[in-house]
């Protein structure tokens, strides 16, 4: 059995703990020598120079305050001047005169007279007289003047050619002017008009070439 003495052995592990110590202790120290004059090398101020410096000119920042919209000027509007009605046109007063129209006229034998009521039974049945008439407008025409022809006083004097229907009615109308304003006027004057028709042996019959003179006169 070996004895130890505790005393040795905690002296050894000392001087094991301190040769390490002093190994690593030894270079480092001498590394940390070399850079440390290494250092003093590189910072000597005879091997080193400041650069140049570059001086930029920057001109400071303002806002800028937004520009004010100008104010359009307020423009009145002129009041214009008054316009003069334009002229009133002439009084129309026309003064149309009826045609010279045959006045109606009958013909034909008076019915038969038999005298005394005791006849009665005696009188033949369906005997009659037979009337003829002639052809009459029933109204005058209405007339209407142009107002161009007013503006410009004009007058005429038109022949309005028609035909009469056995009921009274004109047709195939159309007029014929000393000036064309007064044509449509004539024309559509004409047309309006009724007429008793013409009766010939008791019936009516168509009328041709009928002429309906018409007057257009402005009133002096």
């Amino acid at each position: 059995m070996t004895n130890s003495n505790p005393s040795m052995r905690t002296g050894d592990a000392h001087r094991k703990r301190l040769v390490r110590l002093c190994a690593v202790a030894a270079p480092a120290a001498g590394i940390t020598t070399g850079l440390f004059f290494a250092m003093q090398n590189l910072i000597a101020g005879d091997q080193i120079q400041a650069p140049d410096l570059i001086i930029y000119e920057v001109s400071p920042y303002v806002e800028q305050e937004a520009p004010e919209k100008p104010i359009p000027p307020i423009i009145r509007p002129t009041r214009p001047e008054p316009i003069s009605p334009p002229p009133s046109p002439p009084k129309l007063v026309t003064s149309i005169e009826a045609p010279d129209v045959p006045a109606q006229s009958y013909s034909g034998a008076a019915p038969a007279d038999y005298g005394e009521a005791i006849l009665d039974g005696m009188r033949p049945k369906g005997i009659g007289a037979v009337i003829d008439r002639t052809l009459q407008p029933i109204s005058p025409p209405v007339l209407t003047y142009p107002r161009d022809a007013a503006r410009q006083g004009l007058e005429s004097d038109c022949d309005v050619h028609l035909r009469v229907s056995p009921r009274g009615d004109p047709y195939d109308v159309y007029a014929e002017c000393d000036h064309p304003a007064f044509e449509k006027e004539a024309k559509r004057s004409i047309e309006k008009v009724r007429f008793a028709p013409q009766i010939r042996q008791g019936l009516p019959v168509t009328v041709t070439g009928v002429v309906y003179p018409l007057e257009f006169r402005l009133k002096q």
